[in-house]
């Protein structure tokens, strides 16, 4: 099958492939190994719009697989070796498997993401699946230490939301914030002046009136770029200054952030015809 070499698979597949993978990579662990990563928290619920199990959206990721660091020799294609012990506290089992716990998976999550933003996405998905609560994940984390990469994700804690609906989202947030502006407000709805609810929007800064949109590929389908035009259109016709952020602007997001920002101090605020009543948030 594909990512794991020497599998074979009999009978009727499950509807998502991640769990196919999921379940031949078990039969292929060692003794002792633990499920860690992006398919423990497959098994723990997110969905595949956060995790696809895939690096771009066609390269298959390899599964985690935590071993004691004693472990014999085994057929490694399609894995990734873990050398490091998982406390029994941070192990429960999921049909079947043993997968790290629900904490420990975000945190290990976010400690092995590439960069600063993924790793505040990873503790997103954590947060919006219910698989972190803010009180007892900070009880979780605070007697760990030695672990690589866990100031980092301590650091970003406060940053943390239970709103962001993708993993560019969260990364455009993190950047967002590195460019020094202020934290925004994360999918809250816009009203115009007389309460009546306008749109969603991605991120907003209440206060400048800046709004980000972070455009994925479905904006690129069907009608979608004239319903998101015409909705722009209609929150900047209210004084907000929106922006629209794509996949190809993602060298330069924190400049076109700072662009954007001045002209939203710039503008004239009598003309504002917007509220933006901020969420509960994480």
């Amino acid at each position: 099958m594909p990512g794991l070499s020497g599998v074979r698979v009999l009978g009727d597949p499950p509807d998502d492939a991640r769990l196919l993978r999921i379940w031949a990579a078990w039969e292929r662990a060692p003794r002792g190994a633990v499920l860690s990563g992006w398919a423990a928290a497959v098994l723990h619920g997110v969905s595949p719009r956060f995790l696809d199990g895939t690096t771009d959206g066609r390269t298959l990721s390899p599964i985690d697989l935590s071993v004691p660091a004693d472990v014999g020799s085994y057929d490694t294609r399609g894995l990734r070796i873990r050398r490091s012990r998982v406390p029994d506290a941070h192990v429960e089992e999921l049909g079947g498997i043993a997968v790290t716990s629900a904490p420990r998976t975000i945190l290990d999550l976010a400690r092995w993401a590439p960069t600063e933003g993924k790793r505040l996405a990873m503790l997103d998905v954590g947060a919006g699946h219910r698989m972190i609560e803010r009180d007892t994940f900070a009880d979780f984390l605070d007697p760990l230490g030695g672990l690589h990469r866990l100031s980092r994700v301590r650091e970003l804690f406060p940053l943390i939301s239970t709103r962001a609906e993708s993993v560019p989202e969260s990364e455009m947030r993190y950047h967002w914030i590195q460019a020094g502006l202020p934290t925004p407000v994360v999918n809250q709805p816009v009203h115009d002046l007389r309460g009546d609810f306008v749109a969603r929007v991605d991120l907003c800064d209440p206060e400048t009136g800046l709004a980000a949109e972070y455009q994925g590929l479905p904006h690129r389908v069907d009608l979608a770029e004239e319903l998101d035009e015409k909705r722009a259109k209609r929150l900047r016709r209210m004084n907000l200054e929106v922006v629209e952020v794509w996949k190809e602007d993602r060298p330069r997001i924190e400049t076109i952030l700072l662009e954007s920002a001045r002209r939203a101090k710039d503008r004239d605020v009598r003309l504002d015809a917007w509220v933006c009543p901020e969420v509960e948030d994480w």
